[in-house]
């Protein structure tokens, strides 16, 4: 089992601070980097094989690397970091996974727990889906049916969502070669230098393939896009996500 960390943006919504510096480096107290709390929580699943895509201060983080041990380490450079979406990282990892994988956003904070529970769930592919009282304009909203995902999109109206994705899913082998399979498809289209890699899932349900998902409370994930997110991540750190 292999963790794909896409990590190539230039997170310019949190501008000033990643003017010099990639998001995944941002400070976010108790003397943790954002990538630093990704990897403490990933440590206890076993999982060692970490591909990390890169673009935005690419140097940065394969300094950062050097000193972190317990993982073996590949950098898979995104030179087209400032002109796509996720979706291009996603595939441009695709020669370095060839088994069953996990793919998580840089920009995800998660407890350790989030990725216990998803390894621990049966599927070709697995999303881990949180459940709140109501979804705003900018998260990945996600209509599920019974045990199956149907819906993936920022577009979906409060009245179809159910669930947010947290952006970390877990695919077997076979679910492995459909999800690049539709990548490949993807990318030959101009208008997918756009697209969120999740565009590729729905494609894939679309198609009739089964995404299953796995539970995650509010309290057990967030995600830095803006400044607040990142006020209200170092006020939890010590509190929730790191206890």
């Amino acid at each position: 089992m292999k963790m794909l960390i896409l990590a190539a943006g230039t997170g310019s919504r949190l501008g000033p601070l990643t003017r010099n510096t990639p998001k995944s480096l941002l400070d976010l107290g108790h003397g943790l980097t954002l990538l630093e709390t990704q990897l403490d929580a990933i440590k206890p699943s076993g999982i060692h094989e970490v591909v990390l895509v890169t673009g935005y201060r690419s140097s940065q983080i394969e300094a950062k690397i050097q000193s972190y041990d317990g993982f073996d380490f590949q950098i898979v450079y995104n030179p087209f970091f400032d002109i796509s979406n996720n979706l291009v990282s996603a595939w441009m990892a695709m020669p370095y996974i060839d088994d069953e994988f996990i793919i998580v956003n840089g920009d995800d904070v998660f407890r350790a727990e989030v990725l216990g529970r998803l390894l621990g769930t049966e599927g070709d592919a697995v999303m881990v889906v949180s459940h709140k009282d109501s979804y705003d304009d900018d998260d990945m909203k996600v209509q599920i049916k019974g045990t199956l995902v149907r819906k993936v999109s920022k577009e979906l109206t409060a009245e179809e969502s159910n669930g947010e994705s947290i952006g970390m899913i877990k695919f077997s082998k076979a679910g492995r070669d459909w999800f690049f399979k539709e990548l490949e498809r993807s990318v030959r289209r101009k208008e997918a230098l756009d697209w969120y890699y999740l565009r590729a899932l729905q494609n894939m349900m679309d198609a009739g393939l089964p995404i299953t998902y796995s539970s995650c409370a509010p309290n057990e994930w967030a995600e830095i896009d803006f400044h607040p997110d990142l006020v209200t991540l170092k006020e939890r750190l010590s509190r929730e996500l790191l206890s």
